[in-house]
């Protein structure tokens, strides 16, 4: 449970745009988070998968995340890269329990973190801004679900 494989990053351009475009966004320092919850049933009719593929086998994880990180606020790649780094690995070791919830609601979660800070932050901040975040998309996700609930 302790990797950030392949299957769980959002590289596909169509779900790129689907979270960009009717995503919700949230402001967690030094994060801008970007999300889209979408309910299993749901999943066949908000994505249209490759040919010949169920839009279940798009999904083999509960989240797909982007980690970001703007050419405008840190100007050298290789600081850029360091950061990302550091993020992947805060979000690797703290996604546990936040796709323990998914799987228990029946979600699918897309999710961008998008690095806004212009200067590299520790270890430990950026660790601890990841498990925020995935406290308040956990509350958000829970919210969302009980106004669907009323409707």
């Amino acid at each position: 449970m302790y990797t950030f494989r392949k299957n769980e990053r959002l590289g596909n351009h169509r779900l790129q745009s689907l979270l960009f475009d009717q995503g919700k966004a949230f402001f967690q320092y030094p994060f801008r988070v970007q999300y889209l919850f979408c309910s299993i049933k749901d999943l066949e009719s908000r994505f249209q998968p490759p040919k010949g593929h169920a839009p279940s086998a798009v999904f083999l994880y509960p989240a797909k995340s982007i980690i970001s990180v703007s050419k405008r606020q840190i100007k050298n790649a290789v600081q850029r890269n360091k950061v990302k780094r550091l993020v992947r690995e805060a979000y690797r070791k703290n996604k546990s329990t936040f796709y323990t919830f998914l799987e228990r609601e029946r979600f699918h979660a897309m999710v961008a973190f998008v690095y806004t800070a212009d200067k590299i932050l520790s270890n430990n901040e950026i660790e601890l801004a990841v498990k925020q975040a995935f406290a308040k998309l956990e509350e958000k996700l829970l919210l969302e679900e009980q106004r669907e609930t009323r409707l």
